[in-house]
């Protein structure tokens, strides 16, 4: 058959980029052809939208903290490198197909309206698809957007009444669970991260760095002093190198812009890994490194499922003077792997009875 993958793929970070391929690929080894569908546009809602006044503060603010040159490089070769590099590894701009069979909603954040992204609302992300025969989800997440945020802006009718036109819904958090449950009355299906489904290790590529730990977070993320402090007392106690991937952090020895393939062997490598994003934690656990999550508002909801998922919850750092204590303390991984084993073998099962 002929399946549409319509997800963030063009979004510039390494976890996008990741399960995006990773979906493909596992949909393709199901003997499917299968291609990325762009975004369609949609309304962006006023206070939703970056002024010019908040661009410049961000960019004043950046340019005091960060050593500005440094900065500026790092930005253009991540950028560069995405764009001419890894979209087209991704196949991100290939349109062959001018009517799919089925059309796979998802992974990542494709429910999350609450936040500034350049398409908007748009209800072609809850599945209102004009050129396909079927619509399915597949660990789709709401994000931080919650039931309150879809009451505030008004469109609880509308997502309802897309969601309820899909012909399966599977999403990856309790968040999303419950939210879906609460809009169409129905259980969605709960489904691990393409990249906790797919076999990455004939594309791995082995880095031959050693004695470091990885920070794995965006910018400006990590940057109450305290935090920053507490992370170099801990790398300099162990003799470890800092390095951190795609951004640049001036407290961090090294930052590398690698190729996707690259972060999963930074990873697998890594003495320690000390991250404040989704995907960092599940490439953590994917191979079962020692590694800390700096839980943030704006990822609370999505992170916190998938570590009480994974029972990993243990690596949740509230409280920054217990990173030491957390970095060091034994991961039952055994427990974990299990877990994930089962949860792979009920996500394999919801992809191919769906498609």
């Amino acid at each position: 058959m002929k399946i549409g993958i319509l997800s963030m793929q063009k979004v510039m970070n390494y976890g996008s980029f990741l399960q995006g391929f990773a979906l493909k690929k596992t949909i393709e080894s199901l003997g499917h052809q299968c291609e990325f569908v762009d975004i369609e546009p949609g309304a962006i809602f006023p206070e939703l939208r970056y002024s010019l006044k908040v661009l410049l503060a961000k960019g004043i603010e950046r340019f005091f903290k960060w050593s500005a040159c440094s900065c500026v490089y790092y930005t253009y070769k991540f950028r560069h490198r995405f764009k001419k590099e890894f979209f087209p590894l991704l196949g991100v701009d290939v349109h062959t197909i001018s009517h799919f069979d089925v059309v796979v909603v998802g992974s990542d954040e494709v429910f999350n309206f609450a936040q500034y992204v350049p398409w908007g609302f748009t209800l072609q992300l809850y599945g209102r698809v004009p050129n396909t025969d079927k619509v399915i989800s597949y660990a789709g997440s709401f994000g931080h957007t919650t039931m309150e945020d879809i009451n505030h802006f008004g469109v609880k009718q509308e997502i309802a009444s897309a969601l309820s036109s899909m012909s399966a819904i599977s999403v990856r958090d309790m968040n999303s669970f419950n939210i879906v449950k609460e809009l169409v009355d129905k259980e969605a299906s709960l489904n691990i991260d393409p990249v906790l489904l797919f076999d990455y290790a004939p594309y791995i590529k082995a880095v031959s760095k050693k004695d470091y730990i990885i920070v794995y977070s965006y910018p400006n993320r990590i940057r109450k002093q305290e935090e920053i402090r507490t992370i170099k007392k801990f790398a300099r106690k162990y003799n470890k190198r800092l390095i951190s991937i795609g951004f640049y952090f001036p407290w961090c020895d090294e930052t590398v812009v690698p190729d996707p393939f690259e972060v999963l062997g930074y990873i697998q490598g890594a003495d320690y890994i000390i991250t404040d994003t989704f995907h960092g934690s599940v490439m953590s656990l994917k191979f079962n490194r020692p590694f800390v999550a700096l839980v943030r508002e704006t990822n609370k909801q999505k992170m916190t499922s998938l570590l009480s998922q994974f029972h990993l919850e243990g690596q949740i750092v509230d409280d920054i003077d217990m990173l030491e204590e957390k970095l060091l303390q034994k991961i039952n991984y055994q427990q974990t792997n299990e877990v994930l084993r089962k949860a792979r073998e009920h996500s394999l099962n919801y992809l191919k009875s769906n498609l």
